[in-house]
């Protein structure tokens, strides 16, 4: 996909090196400043920086990401430990009153196969969701050994991981704009709405959202100011409310006691139906 994203564009547009310092939106443009010493100025600015967002820190001010309560351990390997590729497995597990969600599958083929394996918790300790968080396999082990020893792949999984992972998973807490007081700065992708992982789509709502704006950008029919509020509007509610189903589908992958129950029993009616309208919704729209 960047090979993709690269290749299309003229290479003039692509700047390595230059991590932005400050930022000053004016009424008619916006300044940037960068470490390097370089300044360049725009008509508008795309804050598509993720989820610690610079340019939504200097300009939109006050927040900051939300722990959303849920921790994950994933695994990865370049040997395959898994018996078939082309099924993906979720367990869940309760030990001690606390709900486990394990699942196991497989990306890639051939040489660039690897198999991974991805444990959800609940979490009170707001561990960091930096992506180099790494965890030591012994822990892993641990953790394998007292919540399911008898998990038919997680222990082979922990014996040939290359690396480990330990993440906390946060989200942004709703903005009532995307768009800066002056019109000259749009939030884009994490910057505006991080999410949780559960039901896959941060990446996908983030190359909607660009393909949204850049559909409207390019129409000369429609002022700047107009493009962004149509954008927005086009955007945020349904943004908004997969970030709300994420955390809810995280839960339902550690739900215990009666929760539980309950999803062992209506789970595929309601993932199927959440799923359902998410897959099918169409960003040329």
């Amino acid at each position: 996909l960047q090979k993709i994203l690269v290749d299309s564009l003229p290479s003039s547009c692509i700047k390595l090196g230059h991590k932005l310092k400050e930022i000053t939106e004016g009424s008619d443009d916006v300044t940037l400043e960068f470490e390097n010493g370089a300044r360049a100025s725009a008509h508008l600015v795309v804050a598509s920086d993720g989820i610690h967002s610079f340019v939504r820190q200097k300009v939109f001010g006050g927040d900051q990401p939300e722990f959303t309560g849920f921790r994950v351990l994933y695994s990865l390997s370049s040997k395959p430990f898994r018996p078939d590729p082309t099924v993906a497995h979720i367990h869940w597990k309760e030990v001690d009153g606390a709900g486990y969600g394990m699942m196991d599958m497989t990306a890639g083929k051939g040489e660039n196969r690897h198999d991974f394996m991805i444990i959800i918790m609940r979490s009170e300790e707001q561990v960091t969701d930096r992506w180099d968080s790494t965890l030591v396999k012994e822990r892993l082990q641990e953790f394998a050994e007292r919540v399911a020893p008898e998990h038919p792949v997680l222990g082979k999984a922990v014996e040939c991981s290359e690396v480990c992972f330990d993440w906390g998973i946060y989200k942004q807490p709703t903005r009532e704009s995307w768009i800066s007081s002056k019109g000259r700065v749009v939030l884009l992708g994490d910057a505006a709405h991080a999410t949780a992982p559960f039901m896959g789509q941060g990446a996908n709502m983030a190359m909607h959202d660009a393909f949204c704006l850049g559909q409207i950008l390019m129409n000369d029919q429609i002022p700047l100011q107009d493009g962004l509020k149509l954008y927005e509007t086009s955007r945020k509610p349904y943004c908004e409310a997969v970030v709300s189903k994420s955390s809810m589908v995280g839960a339902l992958h550690t739900a215990s006691g009666f929760k539980a129950a309950l999803r062992n029993k209506f789970l595929s009616l309601m993932l199927l139906r959440n799923m359902r309208a998410v897959v099918a919704t169409d960003p040329t729209a």
